[in-house]
Formats: structure tokens, sequence, C-alpha cells
């Protein structure tokens, strides 16, 4: 009962700036930049996009995953092996796995 509340939670927080999720499994979206999770790790630790980019934060990992923003909005849900959050970057922000806490990386805005 616990688990479904923590899971209903996750779905009604979504933020908004999410501009499309990959249930099915698949690689990254083309057109932006893509964010690795693998080896409990995000690949690169610091990207760098112009602003209004599209970047893809694709599990290539065995162990799910979060792309959990900072002290902000910004909340993939858990991410199983296979799956894929992408979303458009307005601002910089800094974010961490929610599971794995020692996975810790950020966006940076070029220009």
């Amino acid at each position: 009962m616990a688990a479904t509340a923590i899971w209903a939670a996750f779905a009604i927080a979504a933020p908004t700036v999410i501009h499309s999720r990959d249930n099915k499994g698949g690689g990254a979206k083309t057109g932006g930049d893509t964010v690795t999770m693998a080896q409990i790790a995000f690949k690169p630790t610091t990207l760098t996009v112009a602003r209004g980019t599209e970047v893809s934060f694709v599990n290539k990992d065995i162990a799910p995953h979060t792309v959990t923003q900072d002290g902000g909005s910004i909340d993939s849900g858990v991410l199983n092996p296979g799956k894929t959050f992408t979303l458009k970057v307005n601002d910089a922000f800094e974010y961490s796995c929610t599971i794995h806490p020692n996975m810790k990386a950020k966006v940076v805005l070029s220009g």
C-alpha cells in the first residue's frame, strides 16, 4: 500500500518542464544532447548546452535511477534500465539520483 502511495506521488508531482518521457525503452531522441546513466554515474557530469536544447537522460545501467533537480522542480521519477527522460532546458541546474545520492551532475548554459 505504501509503495502505491509513493508511485502515485511521483506521478502527481511530475514537473511541467518534461518535454517527453519514453516509457517503452529505446534510445535517446535525436536533435539534442544526451546524459547517460551507467556504472552508477551520470556521464558527462557537466553538460553544456544552449538555452532551449532538448536533453535526454538515458538509463543504460542495470539499476533504476532518477534525475532530480537539487532544490528544484525537475524530477524524472524512477527510470528503470532502458528508459529515457527528456526535457527542454531553459535554465542551468544541478541534479542527482535520489536512489543513489552519490550520483551528481549539472547542466550549464553556454554563452
